[in-house]
């Protein structure tokens, strides 16, 4: 018998931010691309848009978070990655 490791799930989405975009509208973006519509719940109601904005001018780090039903990442490229919850 072969055992073989389990397999990584890969992201469902995963958008650059352009330079003169911001982190919110990248994050909002990256949602409605996976969802296939734009989220029904606004951002703010699951991170604080300007504490994030903030953060990202102030270095690089690598936030995560839960949005819609979305494990949201944002890396230190300010690229962001969304995927499904559970998957």
């Amino acid at each position: 018998m072969h055992n073989s490791p389990p397999s990584k799930a890969e992201p469902s989405i995963r958008i650059e931010s352009e330079t003169t975009e911001s982190l919110t509208a990248t994050v909002v973006k990256a949602v409605t691309e996976a969802k296939d519509r734009k989220p029904a719940s606004p951002l703010y109601e699951a991170i604080n848009p300007d504490a994030l904005e903030d953060l990202y001018r102030r270095g690089s780090p690598e936030i995560r978070f839960e949005y819609v039903g979305y494990s949201v990442t944002i890396h230190s490229d300010r690229s962001v990655t969304v995927s499904e919850l559970g998957a």
